[in-house]
């Protein structure tokens, strides 16, 4: 693997040790460390306003200016008036507009009228791919609005997070937000330790910016404004590290385009998001994650992926990191995980790393999520984590809707709640479930998206047929999507003589299977894991989560 040197985090020393700690440091690592932060913090209420002649000036520069059109008769016949426009809020949303907002045009279903009420509320100029000339402020007009949407978000927030936060970056096809929460399990402990803050998350559970606890809705990766938005909030909150998963799209898209990743990691790859909205084919899926190289300076990469991405993977993080970890359930990782055994809760198996040997037990059960702990392990090692704060942190972390185990108290049945949502997943859910219930059939409820992702509709119905002994199949963000037509998609790959009842309703889905499961059995709920929402048409419902679903059947079934 590629060796270097870096700046040691707490003390700015150059040493070849990715420990974050130097014996020239004067204070104590953690003294220096949050002393240098405290200097560092701005003050997001006195960040200074640019003009919108700056703004023109950025997308020029970087080539993403085709041109612009002045509204000369709104603003005035000197040029120079209207250039010297402060901008003071940015934003893509025309019910998000303040007075001097840059009012950004985007989406495939926008409107004319969007425009028109940003105006109303104050917006002073549009950024857009398309002209608009007569809505009374001015145009600038790109080719390339992703780009230059995430030029623009990072511009207003002076990319302050680059600066002030440790960033940490996850992509994957699955266990993106295990991972993740194991990391933040490992970094809070430390934290605490240090007397630091609890650190910023990201990703498809809930995002956390020192300060609020918001369950997410939409994309794993918001789009480029949230983004920034949130990880300028982490700075101003007092945060010094921020984990987030990183998808394929907001990769591909450019939202986290303006990041810097301290460290990333590279769980896995398999075939998905595969349709006229993602990704046509799984190169361009494949290469839209090893984007994730090109941001970071350490990589980890775990050394169970298949063959065929194996190696290009570790060239592409050799060529673009200036240091490459390897972990994994494989002989030869710089951090190797063995002995791995499971019950429904709980996860222990021991790791081999250059220093020694170390016991790890995770508070969460299945074998597969060793890979993810020990992606968390090699993560956090590398800015120096002490084993100790490993060991705490992965002893007591709770993953909502991952392996959420309910037991049952009218019958001997118990209940696994996952987010497993694609064919990659599916297949390491059962394996597990497998081995943990060797003797008991499975009654499984699912659905699959509207919308996208279609190859999902053929996977996870062959694997329902293979695995489980009774199908539930109900909604799953069906979109503008029927229901019905989903499932009846599903049921072409199950066998006719398989017992399967279709319920579209989610809610009534769970209630009925917890009715008709058999005593010895164990029921899977797959696919929304902790998500508290359908998306219904073009809205998002707020709904009870699967695993409320379940204990509330419990608590009026003692």
């Amino acid at each position: 693997m590629a060796s270097y040197c870096i700046r040691c985090i707490f003390c700015g020393t150059i040493t070849d040790m990715v420990c974050g700690r130097s014996e020239d440091c004067i204070l104590s690592p953690e003294a220096s460390a949050y002393a240098d932060y405290k200097e560092k913090v701005t003050d997001m209420n006195e960040q200074k306003e640019k003009t919108l002649k700056e703004y023109i000036g950025l997308l020029s520069g970087k080539g993403l200016l085709d041109h612009y059109i002045p509204d000369l008769q709104q603003q005035g016949e000197d040029e120079a008036d209207w250039l010297l426009q402060p901008i003071s809020y940015i934003s893509y949303n025309s019910l998000d507009v303040k007075p001097g907002t840059l009012f950004i045009c985007k989406g495939a279903n926008f409107q004319k009228k969007y425009l028109e009420d940003a105006v109303k509320e104050g917006a002073v100029c549009c950024l857009s791919e398309k002209e608009w000339p007569d809505v009374g402020i001015p145009c600038l007009v790109t080719s390339n609005l992703r780009k230059a949407m995430s030029e623009v978000s990072s511009f207003y927030f002076d990319q302050i997070w680059n600066e002030q936060l440790i960033l940490m970056g996850i992509t994957g096809t699955k266990g993106k937000s295990t991972t993740a929460t194991f990391v933040k399990a490992i970094l809070d402990d430390y934290c605490r330790n240090i007397g630091e803050k609890e650190i910023g998350f990201l990703s498809g559970i809930y995002t956390y910016d020192g300060q609020r606890k918001v369950k997410a809705k939409k994309m794993t990766t918001p789009e480029t404004v949230e983004l920034h938005r949130h990880l300028a909030s982490c700075v101003k909150n007092g945060c010094r590290y921020l984990v987030m998963e990183t998808s394929s799209q907001a990769l591909k898209y450019d939202r986290t385009a303006a990041l810097d990743y301290k460290v990333c990691a590279f769980l896995n790859i398999s075939e998905d998001h595969i349709s006229d909205r993602e990704h046509p084919d799984i190169e361009d899926y494949f290469q839209s994650k090893l984007k994730i190289f090109s941001q970071s300076q350490i990589a980890c990469v775990n050394m169970e992926l298949d063959d065929k991405y194996l190696n290009r993977v570790i060239y592409e993080a050799e060529k673009q990191c200036g240091k490459v970890i390897t972990f994994g359930r494989v002989k030869g990782a710089d951090y190797y995980g063995y002995n791995v055994t499971s019950t429904p809760s709980r996860l222990e198996f021991d790791v081999d790393w250059e220093g020694g040997t170390e016991h790890i037990a995770v508070s969460i059960g299945g074998y597969y999520n060793a890979s993810n702990a020990l992606a968390a392990i090699a993560m956090t090692r590398a800015l120096g984590v002490p084993f100790e704060n490993i060991r705490s942190g992965l002893s007591h972390v709770k993953v909502a809707g991952r392996m959420e185990l309910y037991q049952m108290t009218n019958k001997h049945v118990d209940v696994i709640v996952d987010y497993a949502h694609n064919k990659l997943s599916y297949q390491t859910l059962f394996e597990n479930v497998k081995k943990l219930y060797p003797d008991r059939k499975i009654l499984l409820v699912f659905g699959c998206h509207g919308n996208k992702a279609y190859n999902r509709r053929k996977d996870l119905g062959e694997l329902a047929n293979l695995y489980a002994d009774r199908i539930v199949l109900t909604e799953q963000d069906p979109g503008t999507e029927s229901v019905k037509d989903i499932c009846d998609q599903i049921m072409q790959y199950i066998d006719k003589n398989k017992p399967v009842t279709v319920i579209e309703d989610r809610g009534e889905a769970i209630r009925a299977a917890c009715e008709m499961v058999d005593d010895n059995w164990v029921m899977v709920i797959a696919g929304n894991g902790a998500d508290g929402y359908q998306k219904r048409g073009l809205n998002y419902v707020e709904l009870p989560t699967d695993g409320e679903r379940v204990q509330e059947y419990i608590d009026t079934h003692r």
